[in-house]
């Protein structure tokens, strides 16, 4: 496969700089179904897809050299086809090939595509159309990138889904089918199986691709409902099935209309509109038949969310509906980072009024910095776990992550499903802690006061807490001075603070201040029992791995960890008795912990440390200047060609880029800032490598303002992505100045232009993705330039540093290192020569609050 493969992949690299590859996609597989059926087709017998003369190859060959619009007879062999075939029907028609092959662009696209797969014969390969498909639409997603559609579920987690199903033969429904992958999967692994399936998909040309899969499939009956969205116009109404399989959008929003409170499938509620999870798990019960079983993935939020959500998981689980829950690691899924479940939903279980709980989320291996996959031996381990604990049976070797719980002790956790709540503690952490303290017996949550009169007050946000168990005390002369807000309440003296949200929950001690100090909700405040505990031994507790593993395992949320007053409260620590004694162990600890510190550092490397702080440098300086100067001319530059296209003429509210909404009026604006920021590098020049002082930004639109100004040219596209899922409501932002933050925009960006983008007949891609993974901001600027030379990747940000025949300054990286040590953001570098974006940085920021 992966010989073809190149070779149809070849094909749009020819014509990528003509149109971009995402918008080839309907075209390119529609001109790869046509060549397979004239390749498969024998006019002598009865074919699976009946080929009409004017969709016939040799026809099209004719016209192909005589016709000046050549995209019309493509369009109209298509339009053939699905009028020839009923199984076609709604496919071709929806891609929208009248107004396409219009453009006199698309259609030298297209006899350039045509041309490259017409030396394919498709007969010499023994590959079904479904499988040319499957590798078709994984190519274009990881090209689109995390705004793409999701049209696949990874091979990995679709096994896993299918073998916890064990279909062995009857009816199937998914009703969020995408293109039909699951159905083919279940076949390949069941091919005794005698089935029936169902499929309704919202997305009318992901529908269509699920219609040209299995055009030619002659075996089990395929029945496709319209494009419509399941939840509010089922196909299927009355059916019932022997199994449902779902993986449906995640944090998709709910469109109830007024007959939706009557509808038969919530049962158990009706479900909020922000969130459909758990319409979709209605939805899977209702359609299942007396002794049905359903498998749907969804995300995490399910298994813990509250109000209304949370009541319908009781009734679900109260009717003992819920046979298992199964914790999936992040990164599994192509079109977003976040960590994942499987349902396992059955009307007919093997052991009542119980629930298998199995955390497999530290399972998996990494193919790249953004991709996860389950191996062979992580779904044998998963699946024996699952049928293990439903014969009431365990595997000593997967015994620690996998346990089956009654409904009675589901309830007393408030029917929160995270299966690591439930497994055996001491296996977990490694300690035994019969004997351990539950902080609720130490520490007393302190009901905050509202300011009455304060228009301003120092603030404590989550960044101010300290993630040292050694220096842990609140500095008030630090902190800014802020508006106090609806949710921030007065501190009183002597408290506790921890962070609710993230995945460090920062122990701190805040003893008093002259003037008052507020703090927002995204903190818990706590009276501490000092006659029972230390202070410096119940913080040192609190930042070690076995309070770590306990809070892994309360933690909700799909993306954004969050920890209950209730869970925290239940944290157990081990407790000496006497004070003293804790005085003894903090003290001895500390002591092996600043010695550790001194080791890893050494006196000599806190000299060079000193020396590289003062390290004087004019280049980087002018390097700065340099960058500015270059958006003016890039705004200049646009400027004077619409001023040549009009005539001499400028119009303020012309538009100069449509995608965007950029006008003159707002180029010229971008050309001021640029000239004021080069002004200001000129006026600021000194020897010394110097930062200005950092400020709360959101980088979402500071990266929008970096782009405007920024040098823009034919050759390059800037992309930017933003995975809204991972934030939750959370506002993204960042402690960063901005000029440092457009330093490293600039000079990424310029790498990549000088260095990468270097074939003038290409197209290329500067992509900068934006989430919310793993407790930190995370910004990702990639490209789909040349690849590093050898070794740069590990010398970028050494100061100098130069490689290959386009070697600058090598100060553009330095600096990019520079700007993160000074800022305290993690730096990574991505250097995967044979991905389709094979250079990129990972910059890594502490989430801010206001």
């Amino acid at each position: 496969m992966k010989e073809l493969d190149s070779r149809l992949w070849g094909i749009l690299d020819k014509v990528r700089g003509e149109k971009d590859i995402r918008d080839l996609k309907e075209i390119f597989i529609s001109l790869i179904f046509l060549k397979y059926a004239n390749d498969k087709y024998d006019p002598k017998a009865n074919n699976l897809i009946e080929v009409s003369s004017d969709a016939h190859w040799s026809y099209l060959d004719i016209n192909h050299l005589l016709s000046h619009n050549f995209g019309t007879y493509i369009a109209a062999a298509l339009f053939s086809l699905e009028k020839e075939n009923d199984k076609l029907k709604n496919t071709f028609s929806q891609f929208g090939f009248d107004s396409l092959i219009k453009e006199d662009s698309m259609t030298r696209v297209i006899s350039s595509m045509y041309s490259s797969l017409s030396a394919i014969n498709f007969t010499s390969y023994s590959y079904a159309f479904s499988e040319l498909l499957d590798s078709l639409l994984i190519n274009f997603a990881k090209n689109e990138g995390k705004h793409g559609v999701d049209y696949n579920t990874p091979d990995s987690i679709s096994q896993l889904l299918i073998e916890l199903l064990n279909p062995k033969h009857g009816s199937i429904l998914d009703s969020a089918c995408g293109t039909g992958g699951f159905f083919e999967k279940i076949k390949k692994y069941y091919p005794e199986g005698i089935f029936k399936f169902y499929g309704q998909e919202y997305d009318t040309s992901t529908l269509a691709f699920a219609k040209l899969r299995f055009a030619f499939n002659q075996a089990d009956p395929i029945t496709f409902g319209e494009a419509k969205s399941s939840l509010n116009e089922d196909q299927f109404p009355e059916l019932k099935v022997d199994y449902v399989i779902m993986h449906p959008p995640f944090a998709s929003r709910l469109r109830l209309d007024p007959h939706s409170v009557r509808d038969l499938r919530f049962e158990f509620g009706l479900p909020p509109k922000g969130n459909a999870n758990f319409a979709w798990l209605q939805h899977a019960i209702f359609h299942l038949k007396i002794n049905g079983k359903a498998v749907v993935l969804l995300n995490n939020s399910s298994l813990t969310s509250e109000g209304k959500e949370g009541q319908i998981r009781k009734e679900i689980v109260d009717a003992d509906l819920v046979e298992a829950i199964i914790s999936l690691p992040s990164k599994l899924l192509t079109n977003t980072s976040i960590p994942s479940c499987i349902w396992v939903l059955n009307k007919d279980k093997s052991q009542s009024e119980k629930v298998i709980f199995i955390d497999a989320s530290n399972l998996g291996e990494m193919l790249n910095r953004s991709q996860r996959i389950l191996t062979d031996r992580d779904i044998n381990q998963i699946i024996t776990q699952f049928y293990d604990c439903k014969e009431n049976t365990f595997n000593s070797e997967f015994s620690q992550y996998s346990d089956i719980v009654g409904l009675d002790q589901i309830a007393k956790n408030e029917y929160l499903l995270t299966p690591s709540r439930y497994l055996n503690l001491d296996n977990i952490t490694g300690f035994d802690l019969s004997k351990a303290t539950p902080l609720k017996k130490i520490i007393k949550p302190v009901k905050l006061k509202k300011f009455d009169n304060e228009v301003f007050a120092k603030s404590i946000s989550i960044s101010d807490l300290s993630i040292s168990p050694d220096a842990y005390t609140i500095d008030h002369d630090i902190l800014s001075n802020d508006v106090v807000k609806p949710n921030h309440k007065l501190l009183p003296d002597n408290v506790l603070l921890i962070a609710r949200i993230g995945n460090n929950i920062r122990p701190s001690y805040y003893s008093s201040s002259k003037i008052p100090v507020c703090c927002s909700d995204d903190i818990y405040v706590f009276k501490v029992e000092t006659s029972i505990v230390l202070i410096d031994y119940l913080i040192a507790e609190l930042h070690k791995d076995y309070v770590k593993a306990q809070l892994d395992i309360y933690k909700s949320g799909s993306s954004v960890n969050r920890i209950s007053l209730s869970d925290f409260k239940n944290v157990l620590i081990l407790l000496p008795d006497s004070l003293k004694e804790q005085k003894d162990i903090f003290e001895k600890e500390r002591e092996i912990r600043f010695e550790s510190i001194t080791k890893d550092l050494g006196f000599e490397k806190e000299i060079d440390k000193l020396k590289q702080a003062q390290t004087k440098d004019l280049g980087s300086k002018r390097h700065n200047i340099m960058q500015h100067l270059n958006n003016v001319k890039a705004s200049a530059d646009v400027l004077a060609k619409m001023m040549e296209l009009n005539g001499g003429i400028l119009n303020s509210d012309e538009v100069i880029d449509p995608r965007r909404g950029v006008t003159v009026e707002k180029r010229f604006l971008r050309l001021q800032e640029s000239l004021s920021k080069v002004i200001y590098y000129v006026d600021n020049i000194t020897n010394d490598v110097n930062y200005d002082e950092a400020e709360i930004i959101n980088p979402i639109k500071f990266v929008r303002e970096c782009k405007e100004r920024g040098i823009q040219n034919e050759l390059f596209s800037v992309e930017i992505i933003v995975e809204s899922s991972t934030f939750e409501g959370i506002e993204p932002l960042i402690s960063i100045s901005k000029n440092d933050f457009e330093e490293i925009y600039n000079n990424i960006l310029e790498n990549a232009i000088n260095h990468g983008f270097v074939d003038k007949s290409k197209s290329y891609i500067f992509r900068i993705s934006i989430a919310y993974i793993d407790d930190f901001l995370e910004i990702n600027f990639v490209n789909n330039g040349k690849p590093f030379p050898k070794g740069i990747a590990e010398k970028f940000d050494v100061k100098g540093e130069k490689a290959g025949s386009t070697a600058g300054t090598g100060i553009g990286l330095w600096k990019v290192a520079e700007i993160a040590k000074h800022f305290n953001c993690n730096l990574e570098v991505f250097d995967e020569p044979e991905s389709e974006f094979p250079v990129g940085f990972k910059l890594q920021f502490n989430l801010e609050t206001l």
